[in-house]
């Protein structure tokens, strides 16, 4: 018999914070050319680093991003006995000696991602510990939904931890579409005797690479028009290449925008930014593919709007890079429909300059010129903004907890100043 649950979101705090430090100084207004290699994604690699938990064997990784994230992944995995060997940009992950304890609480409270414990440790352990997870404290992120497919899977609650005698596969229905729990529902599922079938699931790029690690290792993971069906088959070892970070190439694709500038962006996948390319090619600007390099040119003509939704829509994570766009071309709205209060970098961004009026899940940027100014980063992307006003503005700006922006983007000062930009950390 088919078990069915429907799963459903609800305002739990499960609120997080992030580790502050360091500083930016940059010089902006300077005019930047170059080639910027775009690095594996972080959203990709994270997922796949904690399903190692789930295989009972030796996994290889290649294009891993060189960023603290992944490393607080790993440390989480050794935490556990995973052995990790690591040269250049790619990992081996030894997990076949694996024993269940407690996560660090100061390492869990680092990365959102942590709260892929869930299915990796309840699939392994038969038990999962429900922790504040860490990650963006932009707004409220529930886990109800992770917790519910483990429940609809067989697991039970008790207290702070989840426990598993068997799972058994059901239909799963999501009221509302969560990557983080369509990974955690995948990972479970895996795990589980029978069928299983998700649907209202994420259809991110670094999802469906998630799937590609999973069956090449020997899970039994058929992606449908209307759900991700899923047998429960044993995985022995996994390989994996993390695909290319789109948000990181979205966020040069502005940079060469705001600054006037000719980069080249090597390395990208154009069909997964293809909603940012096309709001951008539609606002006035152009982007093209020209001998395997992604290049913006240009500026917007006229007041633009955008609504950000899961994907293949207008992604949130490249929300608060394109609100320096608006402020500094023709104005614009911006609705968020993902996250609906993805919207406190626009008090830092307003150091630069930038005007804005704030209203209940949307914000208009006014045109404004943008000057330099000393800021703080809220968190990843916002500050990702930030810079990119900073680079932006004639004079010299500091951008404090930069760090957080570190987070996302491997070897960003590196980058930068490869194609003349001129910041330093300090």
């Amino acid at each position: 018999m088919v078990k069915t649950a429907f799963l459903f979101m609800c305002e739990s705090d499960y609120l997080l914070w992030s580790e502050k430090m360091g500083r930016f100084l940059i010089n902006g207004g300077k005019k930047l050319f170059g080639e910027i290699t775009v690095d594996g994604s972080k959203n990709a690699a994270l997922p796949i680093i904690f399903a190692c938990i789930t295989i009972n064997g030796v996994s290889v990784i290649s294009n891993i991003p060189d960023i603290a994230d992944v490393d607080v992944a790993f440390e989480i995995l050794r935490r556990f006995g995973a052995r990790i060997e690591r040269s250049s940009d790619t990992v081996k992950i030894d997990t076949r000696n694996l024993e269940f304890s407690v996560p660090d609480e100061a390492l869990v409270s680092k990365i959102r991602a942590s709260s892929y414990l869930i299915g990796a440790c309840l699939s392994r352990f038969g038990r999962a510990c429900i922790q504040r997870f860490g990650g963006c404290n932009f707004d409220a992120r529930p886990i109800d939904m992770h917790i519910s497919a483990a429940v609809a899977l067989g697991a039970s609650l008790d207290g702070d931890k989840i426990l598993s005698n068997g799972l058994s596969g059901c239909d799963i229905y999501f009221s509302k579409i969560s990557v983080g729990a369509t990974v955690n529902a995948i990972l479970l599922a895996s795990a589980a005797k029978g069928k299983s079938r998700i649907y209202g699931y994420a259809r991110e790029p670094h999802v469906i690479s998630l799937i590609e690690f999973l069956k090449s290792g020997g899970a039994d993971i058929t992606l449908l028009p209307d759900c991700i069906e899923i047998r429960g088959a044993a995985v022995m070892g996994a390989e994996a290449r993390i695909i290319p970070d789109m948000i990181e190439a979205g966020t040069y694709l502005a940079l060469s925008l705001i600054t006037e500038s000719e980069i080249k962006i090597s390395g990208a996948y154009p069909e997964h930014l293809s909603s940012f390319t096309e709001f951008l090619s539609k606002s006035g600007a152009s982007v093209d593919v020209e001998n395997g390099f992604l290049i913006a040119r240009g500026s917007f003509t006229s007041y633009a709007k955008l609504k950000t939704d899961p994907y293949p829509a207008f992604p949130t994570d490249l929300q608060p890079q394109t609100a320096p766009l608006l402020a500094d071309f023709h104005g614009g709205m911006i609705t968020e429909g993902v996250w609906h209060n993805r919207f406190g970098y626009l008090g830092e961004l307003s150091r630069f300059g930038i005007d804005y009026e704030l209203g209940d899940g949307f914000a208009e940027i006014k045109k404004s010129d943008i000057h330099c100014a000393n800021a703080t980063s809220p968190d990843l992307r916002g500050g990702a903004a930030l810079l990119l006003c900073a680079l932006r503005a004639e004079g010299e700006s500091v951008i404090a907890d930069s760090d957080i922006i570190k987070r996302g983007y491997s070897n960003i000062v590196d980058k930068l100043r490869k194609i003349g930009a001129e910041i330093k950390e300090i």
